[in-house]
């Protein structure tokens, strides 16, 4: 095997299952898995993250989970949102749950899980234009953030299933 295209070939053909293991479990990662930054100014979720991973197989998203899913009509009330923003919010509230929102707080099944409706004013609205009682149905979801400026369900609802893009995982950076 002295002629170097030998070499070549021989080197390409020992190379090419690795090279395609690569390309395979890349494509998989790729189609799996996003990167998202938090390139907000006041963050609303926990621990003050930046960077997050969104794992769009994970769908069954339980109480106190990060979630992903896409902006719809709803949001579009406030200047936030466009309909192609992904959000990223906590799940406080899962099929069954009973939401309760008054001026002071919101509550999922008697627990606090927000204060105030600090955004009524920005959103042109009254405070009691959001002040209601619901029950989450299954598949969507109660979302809030940890701030009381958080543009969350007080102000648009659940995220309802076709919304959902995955769980999201904090980065520790």
């Amino acid at each position: 095997m002295s002629n170097p295209l030998d070499q070549k070939v021989f080197w390409f053909k020992k190379a090419l299952p690795t090279l395609i293991a690569i390309v395979i479990c890349g494509a998989y990662l790729e189609n799996r898995f996003r990167i998202g930054i938090d390139d907000q100014k006041d963050r609303c979720l926990p621990g003050n993250h930046r960077w997050f991973v969104v794992d769009t197989y994970a769908k069954d998203i339980r109480r106190d989970d990060l979630v992903a899913f896409a902006a719809d009509q709803r949001m579009a009330m406030a200047p936030w949102f466009s309909f192609t923003h992904i959000v990223i919010k906590i799940a406080t509230g899962v099929g069954g749950d009973t939401v309760t929102v008054d001026t002071q707080t919101a509550r999922v099944n008697g627990s606090v899980v927000s204060e105030g409706l600090a955004l009524a004013g920005k959103l042109k609205q009254p405070a009691a234009a959001f002040i209601r009682t619901e029950i989450v149905t299954d598949g969507e979801l109660w979302v809030t953030g940890t701030t009381e400026n958080s543009f969350d369900s007080r102000y648009w609802g659940v995220v309802h299933p076709d919304q959902i893009i995955g769980k999201v995982y904090a980065l520790p950076f």
